[in-house]
């Protein structure tokens, strides 16, 4: 069994590991990234506003430009509406990018610095004291760091050992993505806005990327796929017929968790995010960025980490807060989700206001 020694171990090899990886390395930490090959590379993610501000501070946005796709505007919809419900212009303010090319570029930055260390291996135990952690490798090789930053997802070894097990667990959501090319018949669907479509009791919500040529759809609720079939709306009617993989929530605990002794945690291990407001990767960008200008300001590392666990600890709440406010409107059923179009319709400020303090 080999022995190895480092100042940071980042595991996990998706966006929340790559950032972590990313701050420790713009910060010239002594590094081991364990990063196993991510098959889940499929489709893109938006990026808002808090978004762009949360990268430029990482000093890694100007990297992703070239694989930037702009959005005019985000349009709420209705399929018996003839007109948006709402509607706001977000120009050179709003971009999707393909999750390969976020993490190629990323990367790109990562494995130039000499002090990381970059295994795609697996970590299947790990250990941890008031003085160092320990981990296991899937090969068998034992790694010892100062801390810990773990962020390989919400069904991870780390957040599966370190939340309560009696904990809340979310409702159980009915989630479906899909991609789909461009093409003559379908290129209606590829303007360059954001489409939320809310409906009874389901919603869906696509969006271009990787300069207009791919959609990216999202599709939420119970028997979504069969209402979906049956719709009368053109637009919609286009999407009858696609693939779509189902995204697995079931038994998901909801609880905040961003550290344990030495462990800290980014991303979906500390904070998983239902998929109703576009903030699952915005809040791993935020994570980031807090914690690297955390780990930026002079002290002792321990401390300046505990700062960020508990900065993010209160920054969340508010967003999940949000999130839940969301979710609970999308699902509204029969009259309810008709009422809801309507007033919607009737405000004139719902959708510019809402974002507002989303993104603030």
């Amino acid at each position: 069994m080999k022995k190895k020694y480092s100042q940071f171990i980042v595991v996990g090899g998706g966006i929340a590991g790559s950032i972590a990886a990313y701050v420790c390395s713009r910060l010239k930490k002594n590094v081991v990234w364990f990063c196993p090959k991510n098959e889940n590379l499929q489709g893109a993610i938006q990026i808002p506003p808090n978004s762009i501000k949360f990268l430029k501070n990482l000093g890694c946005f100007d990297n992703l430009k070239k694989f930037l796709n702009p959005i005019s505007s985000i349009r709420v919809r209705d399929q018996n509406f003839k007109q948006d419900l709402s509607s706001i212009n977000v120009d050179q303010q709003y971009f999707t990018i393909e999750r390969r090319n976020l993490l190629l570029s990323i990367n790109e930055q990562i494995q130039s610095n000499e002090n990381i260390s970059i295994i795609n291996e697996k970590i299947i135990s790990f250990t941890s004291n008031k003085k160092e952690c320990k981990c296991i490798s899937s090969s068998g090789d034992e790694y010892s760091s100062e801390f810990i930053l773990g962020a390989d997802g919400p069904s991870g070894i780390f957040r599966n050992n370190l939340v309560f097990k009696e904990s809340e667990k979310s409702e159980k959501k009915y989630i479906f993505r899909s991609v789909i090319k461009r093409n003559k018949n379908n290129s209606i669907l590829f303007q360059s806005s954001i489409n939320l479509w809310l409906d009874d009791g389901w919603h869906i919500v696509y969006y271009p990327f990787s300069g207009g040529n791919y959609l990216n759809l999202i599709l939420v609720g119970k028997n979504s796929l069969q209402k979906l079939e049956k719709s009368n709306d053109y637009e919609l009617g286009l999407l009858k017929g696609i693939d779509w993989r189902s995204i697995n929530q079931d038994d998901i605990i909801e609880e905040i968790i961003f550290n344990h002794g030495r462990m800290f945690l980014l991303g979906d291990a500390a904070h998983p995010i239902q998929p109703h407001l576009a903030q699952g990767a915005a809040q791993t960008f935020n994570d980031g960025s807090v914690l690297f200008d955390n780990l930026l300001s002079n002290g002792d590392d321990f401390f300046n980490l505990n700062r960020y666990a508990n900065t993010r600890t209160k920054e969340l709440n508010r967003i999940r807060n949000l999130s839940f406010m969301a979710g609970k409107s999308y699902s509204s059923k029969g009259i309810m989700s008709k009422i809801r179009n309507k007033l919607i319709l009737r405000s004139e400020d719902y959708l510019d206001e809402f974002l507002k303090e989303l993104w603030k």
